[in-house]
């Protein structure tokens, strides 16, 4: 009986591993780096093999590709090199990843240091400003709440890849409430709908423990939804969801 119930418990890790893994910094981000000359900006394109991490930096000064950086739990390390007057001179990054954010020390060479931050580019911003004005108003529906109350098809972006669930949502006057269900269980939630802003939390509760989940996002037309999911002690995830059509 002991041994069964040992079993059950690395199976459920095994299972979970997936929805509660490291922070996913794959992606664009714009970059600001504070050198002693003053602010640089760039922006930076990064591909992520779990906690390996590589892609490239773009400035004026063109394209600088790097590899070997990595990235344990919530904490980012690359090295990327710059020709300075015939000189090559390794910058080193670390940083600690914040959901979109990244905010960190640069060392330059071992000659000086400086402070960096960086913002993820996310596609539906570019998509918002491609979007005429007057186009807007074709969005107001969701506003009104109520519009995002039936099934949703839920994939939560991990390192180790894509983690599918189904969230059957409820909204009434704002106030929102269902359950969240995937191969882990059924889990209730809770949460808010203002405006285009959707918020949802729920418990989940593993062999370690209660682990509480926040999900901060925006409707996209009433028929999507995306944002980032925060794992209390675990980091940042993305996620997104479409409403089913079971």
């Amino acid at each position: 009986m002991q041994r069964a119930k040992w079993m059950f418990v690395g199976v459920f890790l095994l299972m979970a591993g997936p929805l509660f893994a490291q922070v996913n910094v794959a992606g664009d981000w714009e970059i600001t780096l504070k050198t002693p000359q003053g602010d640089s900006t760039a922006t930076a394109t990064l591909k992520q093999d779990g906690e390996k991490v590589s892609g490239v930096l773009k400035n004026q000064m063109g394209e600088l590709p790097f590899e070997g950086g990595t990235l344990t739990g919530d904490e980012l390390k690359f090295v990327f090199t710059v020709n300075f007057q015939g000189t090559p001179i390794p910058i080193t990054l670390t940083g600690k990843v914040k959901g979109a954010a990244i905010d960190g020390q640069a060392d330059f060479g071992g000659m000086a240091q400086g402070d960096w931050s960086a913002k993820r580019v996310e596609a539906t911003t570019a998509n918002a400003a491609a979007t005429p004005a007057a186009a807007t108003p074709a969005a107001a529906p969701a506003a009104a709440g109520g519009t995002i109350t039936g099934k949703w098809d839920v994939t939560f972006r991990t390192p180790q890849g894509d983690f599918p669930a189904v969230a059957t949502i409820t909204v009434d006057s704002g106030k929102l409430s269902g359950s969240m269900g995937s191969q882990l269980g059924e889990t209730p939630i809770t949460g808010t709908l203002d405006g285009m802003k959707v918020t949802i939390s729920m418990t989940v509760e593993s062999p370690q423990g209660s682990m509480n989940v926040a999900m901060t996002g925006e409707v996209q037309g009433g028929d999507a939804m995306a944002g980032m999911a925060d794992v209390a002690g675990m980091g940042q995830m993305e996620w997104s969801a479409k409403r089913s059509r079971q």
